[in-house]
């Protein structure tokens, strides 16, 4: 059985912004860094048509740590979106297990600072590493990157890098070693069909947590600490 739960107030009395005042509406660079590393894990960004401006769309489920983060990357962009919109909450049931899951998204409004941002982030509506990351990814933007989609493994990190290609990888590969110093190698898993994870090996932890710890949020401290 299947339950959904929706969050969702009347578009009643919500007060709309024009088309000139959503094209004046700029992000800071602090959210524009970390943007680059929710982009690198659990971000979206849609686009309807040529003609529309992009909005952002941020969801995450399962452990009460991605709720506090979600909650973190929330009151971040909450000013971008509709005012007296909630966020959607959804309920269900995994038949193979009978576990109970629960999963929050929120979307901003259309703006033309996303439009900027999925022209960058997006080639035939697929999500793509852009070529300049070596230059849009910033330590603030590497704990995004942690938080989203890091797991601790052993002595090191492991970083989910399933939706992009070989080449991606070994570009986000470069950039890793080159700009912050770390050592890195790729793990595939067998379990998921070969999907790549980017490993940052135990002798470069150290750097790493001097450069992201006072970013990632209390609770997911110890995905890079033992």
């Amino acid at each position: 059985m299947i339950f959904i739960l929706f969050f969702v107030k009347s578009t009643k009395g919500i007060i709309r912004l024009s088309k000139i005042e959503r094209n004046a509406i700029n992000l800071p660079d602090e959210i524009k860094e970390a943007l680059v590393g929710i982009m690198l894990s659990d971000g979206h960004i849609s686009r309807r048509s040529l003609t529309c401006n992009a909005r952002f769309t941020f969801s995450q489920s399962g452990k009460e740590d991605k709720r506090s983060y979600f909650y973190l990357v929330y009151n971040m962009f909450k000013k971008y979106c509709v005012e007296g919109s909630n966020c959607y909450v959804k309920t269900w049931r995994d038949k193979k297990n009978s576990q109970m899951y629960t999963s929050i998204t929120f979307t901003t409004m259309q703006l033309h600072c996303f439009t900027e941002f999925h022209l960058l982030w997006y080639k035939n509506k697929k999500k793509i590493v852009p070529k300049n990351i070596e230059v849009l990814l910033t330590p603030l933007g590497l704990a995004h990157w942690i938080m989203g989609d890091g797991s601790r493994q052993n002595s090191g990190l492991h970083l989910n890098v399933y939706a992009f290609s070989p080449t991606e990888v070994k570009l986000l590969i470069d950039v890793l070693e080159t700009k912050f110093g770390f050592k890195c190698s790729v793990h595939k898993l067998s379990t998921i069909g070969g999907k790549p994870r980017i490993y940052i090996w135990q002798e470069s932890m150290d750097k790493l947590r001097l450069l992201v710890s006072h970013y990632i949020v209390p609770n997911m401290i110890y995905k890079i600490h033992l």
